[in-house]
């Protein structure tokens, strides 16, 4: 059995169907996705506009994500769960646009860049944070998650809107 026609089985399924004929489930799935997005994403762009130093100079960047990680990874999980339900409902759709393989790919490396961030950066933060100057390294890992996050979203609107 082929990747696609696993889709076309998703896709067609009791759930897959349901969620996606439904007048209320679909829009309030989807509804769940933005607003895990906004509170995810919002948080971390904070975050990651300390580590770069545009923002919030004032709080070390630890104290920062140690008051806010429970926020984003509940904004995330909201978000992935939901998009698991959305995928389910459009798999066969998903699979055949590029534009939700690239965000897919952006969402893999802005994983990449979190993991990284949390092994390399995270047990010192507190160390740097007292110094007041932040190590390179994680200036080039709040770029690329800006980055990352930036393709996520712009080519998840791309897909939800320039699928047939």
């Amino acid at each position: 059995m082929t990747l696609y026609q696993i889709c076309q089985i998703l896709q067609d399924s009791d759930i897959g169907t349901s969620i996606r004929e439904s007048i209320w489930t679909f829009p309030a799935i989807e509804t769940v996705h933005v607003l895990g997005l906004a509170v995810s994403v919002g948080i971390l762009v904070m975050l990651d506009l300390r580590l770069v130093g545009a923002g919030i100079r004032h709080i070390p960047a630890a104290d920062i994500m140690h008051k806010l990680k429970r926020w984003y990874l509940a904004g995330f999980a909201a978000m992935f769960i939901s998009g698991i339900l959305l995928f389910w409902s459009e798999a066969e759709k998903c699979y055949r646009s590029p534009t939700f393989r690239i965000k897919l790919i952006f969402l893999a490396l802005a994983g990449l860049n979190a993991l990284f961030f949390e092994i390399k950066y995270v047990p010192t933060m507190r160390n740097w944070d007292a110094t007041g100057i932040t190590p390179t390294g994680a200036k080039v890992v709040g770029w690329a998650s800006l980055i990352c996050w930036l393709g996520v979203i712009g080519f998840g609107r791309w897909t939800a809107y320039g699928m047939k």
